[in-house]
């Protein structure tokens, strides 16, 4: 009885976040005559209370810290789990272009250091966008940040794509020109309900993202002109970092799953480079999985395949830290 009623709350506990704001000093802000300079920032994320450790889940570019509830509540219940809004995404702060790549994954830094998320045994979990700024903030960090990495088909390219830039330009420009403004979440679900647009994706994941992505007013948190320049952005050269992570100190203590798609699209159809096949092989504790048949979108098309990896992640770490 008294097990059951255990369960119980743990499953409460994990599927009832709270939303937290909290402000960065001395970060890159995009002013709005277009001038750089030095500010607060200030970060949204949701908060699912339990037990160590600490699972931070970062989102993938234009979408938002809400996509893998699922997820968060079939494979991490009970577990204390943090999932951010970068910058330009959900409600945290927005501005002018441009987003560079670099400016996320020293968002996450600072975000980990102020919440004083590695005091425990911090775990992250990244798609996409998620992925890179994970790998970033770990490798900048003064001391090993994270037990155990989990990228999923991280935005993390071969080094040529980065010399090379984009191609198909028309697609992305296609992507720009996407709606903004809806007239309810209702009308948001039902337009991208199609084959073409989010159909492939399981309803309540579907509707997760849309309740999620527009204000108040309706309109996109993250415009598709913004998408459209976070695809560009991602394939620039300071988006490269290979180098931090070569002469990173910790990073090469931290066990590191690379799980890569096999097709380089994402679900609507828009082309993105493929994940650098050999990137596990940069970390010391790499380790890589490719997924056949899959697209960039399959942690919210496919979520079961996402949950196992997690499962995995945490009897992995379970294995390891036998006080659990």
């Amino acid at each position: 009885m008294l097990f059951t009623i255990g369960r119980i709350f743990r499953r409460m506990m994990s599927s009832t976040p709270t939303s937290h704001f909290i402000t960065l000093s001395n970060r890159p802000i995009v002013q709005e005559n277009g001038e750089i300079s030095q500010g607060r920032l200030k970060l949204h994320y949701w908060e699912w209370k339990g037990h160590q450790p600490t699972i931070l889940v970062c989102h993938g570019a234009a979408l938002h810290s809400r996509c893998y509830d699922r997820i968060i509540n079939e494979a991490l219940s009970g577990f204390h789990v943090i999932s951010l809004d970068f910058r330009g995404h959900g409600q945290s702060q927005k501005h002018p272009l441009p987003y560079p790549f670099p400016w996320f994954g020293g968002d996450l830094l600072q975000f980990i250091e102020m919440l004083d998320l590695s005091k425990n045994d911090l775990l992250g979990i990244g798609h996409s966008l998620g992925g890179h700024a994970l790998i970033l903030a770990a490798a900048l960090a003064p001391r090993q940040l994270f037990r155990s990495l989990l990228l999923l088909d991280p935005g993390i390219y071969s080094s040529y794509i980065y010399e090379v830039g984009v191609k198909n330009i028309e697609k992305f420009v296609r992507l720009a020109q996407q709606k903004n403004q809806w007239l309810s979440v209702e009308d948001m679900i039902s337009k991208m309900d199609k084959p073409e647009r989010l159909g492939y994706w399981p309803k309540d994941v579907l509707r997760n993202y849309c309740t999620y992505a527009i204000d108040e007013n309706f309109k996109l948190q993250c415009t598709s002109e913004r998408a459209w320049h976070l695809y560009l952005t991602s394939v620039q050269s300071d988006s490269n970092i290979y180098q931090t992570i070569k002469d990173s100190k910790f990073i090469h203590n931290i066990p590191i799953h690379v799980v890569r798609a096999s097709k380089s699209v994402t679900t609507n159809n828009i082309p993105i480079p493929p994940t650098a096949i050999d990137l596990a092989t940069w970390f010391k504790k790499g380790r890589d999985t490719q997924l056949n048949e899959r697209n960039h979108s399959f942690p919210m098309e496919q979520p079961e395949i996402m949950i196992n990896f997690v499962k995995e992640m945490i009897e992995e770490y379970k294995n390891l830290h036998s006080h659990l």
